[in-house]
Parts: structure tokens; sequence; C-alpha cells
């Protein structure tokens, strides 16, 4: 089963990339804090300072272990420690400094559209071009703990049952999965049954 991870903002940060940041340790014409799409960095990164702020009206969040944004994923040391072996073969760990510690973004650059593990038969939009399903071929992702789509502009980080429960198994905290792959939204676990008339 292919899950999307979503971050859990309700309970913890998210993480802020300065622009004047990435600019100046990745060159002017960088636009690597707005850019999703699954492209290597490697080569020229430098460790960039990250932020953290609640994107919630939750009075207190926490920093996560793990989280994400934009089609990337934060890891802390300990998120790093359990994950990397799963991830390694499907991205690149960027190291980063924050006020609390150090960690790393994690570029995931698994796309499933090279791969033809995109269904684009039962993967669908609505009339607006918002993403109302999105359908993988799971037989070609056979070994990808991470993947991303075009289909949604590469915003969202969908991973396998072996990534979900290695995170939940290890107590790694800060994100949601959802078998439901066409919403941007979490599922809320706080909301009650509809009301019965």
């Amino acid at each position: 089963m292919i899950y999307l991870i979503h971050p859990d903002i309700k309970s913890y940060k998210s993480f802020v990339i300065n622009s004047e940041e990435a600019r100046s340790k990745l060159g002017q014409e960088t636009m690597f804090h707005f850019d999703p799409r699954p492209k290597p960095y490697s080569d020229i990164w430098q460790p960039l300072e990250i932020e953290f702020d609640s994107l919630s009206s939750a009075k207190k969040v926490v920093m996560p272990d793990i989280t994400t944004r934009n089609g990337r994923l934060f890891l802390n040391q300990h998120a790093y420690d359990a994950l990397h072996t799963v991830l390694d073969a499907h991205g690149e760990f960027l190291p980063i400094t924050h006020k609390d510690g150090d960690g790393y973004l994690f570029n995931v650059l698994e796309d499933a559209n090279t791969n033809g593990a995109l269904d684009t038969k039962l993967s669908t939009c609505d009339e607006y071009g918002d993403v109302q399903s999105v359908v993988f071929h799971e037989d070609k992702l056979k070994g990808a703990s991470v993947v991303r789509t075009a289909f949604d502009n590469y915003q969202g980080v969908y991973c396998s049952d072996r990534f979900k429960i290695l995170v939940e198994g290890t107590g790694l905290s800060g994100v949601i999965f959802s078998a439901d792959l066409g919403t941007i939204y979490p599922p809320d676990a706080t909301a009650g049954s509809p009301a019965k008339h």
C-alpha cells in the first residue's frame, strides 16, 4: 500500500527556508526554497540555517523528528539514524542547521513519472486543476521507500508500507500517514462522525 505523508501541523512546527539564506549559499539563481521538482543539489550544497514555526493556530507546538513541506522531508538526527538506510537510494540528504541543532532535508529524487509508476488513467484532477485522486502502479514502485510525482507538482511525498511501519515503530513524531492520496489535508483524528438526522 502507498501512503501520502502529511505534516502534523496541529502538534508540530514546520520548517521555513529563508530565500536570502538559500541564495547566499546556493547562488543567486537558485529556486531551491520554492521549486519542489526532484532536482539534485548535493554538488552545490552548503548547509542552510533553517527556521521552524507554527503553521496552525495551536498554542503549543513542538519540534518534529520528521516533517514534510514542498516535497521534501526534514529529519532530525534521531530520524536520520532510523531512516537513512531505507531512504538513501531514493534521494539525497542535505545537511542543515537550526537554532535547536542539526538535521537534514531529504530531497526525494524518486519520480513516479520517469518509471511509469503513475497510473495516468486513474489519477484525476477537478475542473480547477486540483488533484482528486493519485493512483500508482505499485508493482513499478517495488523497493521505493518514498516517491514524488509531477501530477501534484511534486508537492507530496508518498511512501511505502515499509517506510510507514519504520517511522511508527521507531516512535518518530511530526507526520501523519493517509491512504487517501487525493487530499492535501491530513486526516483529523479529533473530528467526530457526521450527525444523524
